[in-house]
């Protein structure tokens, strides 16, 4: 699969990249719902960008406005008469144009459709990540156990699977519980962006502690923790690190790595450091640890 190609040069890519990369990791298996889905978070952007400059004094604005290389003589005077209008509208230009803005959007669904369908998805998105953070945590702190997907599978089964409470706040929603079943579906479905949404558990988790499975609706009123700009770096780091796990660990008794170079959504070199060293894994919970002493395998590998 192609890299996610992004820009991290300042606040405004480094935004734009949040929109792009929520997106991919929604719709790993959809183009039309992947591209509607960034430009609904582009114009988003445009629109919140452009409002907080209208609400600067016009000496601020003019001041701003200063420092722009204009095509003509005649752009110069219109972006001057009306600074906000003319920030609006390229804004709306810049963050629109390169995915064909308006004409993106017409044969696709509406964002209150997106959010629906971003929501559905949403158990898939958190339980890939959940699973291949066990996988990568097991085979770095634990590698005597020898890490697969089934014991993950097993793990989140003995932990997340027996507590009622969450499962409940799961089938409140409308979410399936913690089964074997919708685990590996989850697994089958986000496999490409099994990285991305590591980042996301990781980064989520952290910010937004036990709402992340607890208290969906609650946590939902916030934006998502990659778009704060010291979440950033955090969740790109972290996309890598796993990047590069699943790319090249092979399970006990596999040939191929648990995630082939060609299956996967790759986040490009050049917005890291040249010397960035990969993250270490988090470590097994005690209620996590206590599960994997406990299992066996099973006849069939998934």
């Amino acid at each position: 699969m192609p890299t996610i190609e992004i820009e991290v040069s300042d606040r405004i890519a480094r935004h734009l990249a949040s929109v792009r990369l929520m997106s991919y990791m929604v719709f790993p298996d959809n183009l039309d719902l992947r591209t509607a889905s960034e430009v609904t978070s582009r114009t988003k952007l445009a629109d919140w960008y452009s409002g907080v400059f209208a609400e600067e004094k016009k000496k601020a604005q003019t001041r701003v406005l200063s420092g722009v290389e204009f095509k003509s003589a005649e752009e110069r005077a219109r972006a001057l008469a009306d600074p906000s209008a003319w920030v609006r509208d390229k804004f709306f230009n810049d963050f629109l144009k390169p995915l064909g803005g308006v004409i993106a959007l017409t044969d696709s669904p509406s964002a209150d459709a997106l959010m629906q369908e971003w929501t559905r998805r949403w158990f898939g998105i958190v339980y890939t990540g959940k699973l291949v953070c066990l996988i990568f945590s097991i085979n770095e702190h634990h590698p005597q156990f020898g890490a697969s997907l089934n014991k993950a599978i097993y793990v989140l089964r003995e932990t997340d699977g027996k507590d009622e409470e969450r499962n409940a706040g799961l089938r409140q929603f409308g979410f399936p519980s913690v089964y074997e079943s919708s685990l590996k579906e989850a697994w089958r479905q986000f496999k490409p962006v099994a990285h991305l949404c590591a980042a996301y558990v990781t980064t989520e988790s952290h910010y937004y502690e036990d709402e992340l499975s607890r208290d969906f609706m609650e946590y939902w009123l916030k934006p998502p923790a990659l778009y704060q700009d010291d979440v950033f770096g955090t969740f790109c780091r972290v996309a890598r690190s796993v990047e590069q796990f699943v790319t090249t660990f092979r399970p006990h008794g596999r040939r191929q790595a648990l995630i082939s170079k060609d299956e996967i959504y790759s986040l490009p070199e050049k917005i890291f450091e040249p010397k960035a060293s990969p993250l270490s894994a988090r470590k097994l919970t005690d209620d996590e640890m206590a599960a994997l002493k406990t299992y066996r395998a099973p006849k069939q590998y998934v």
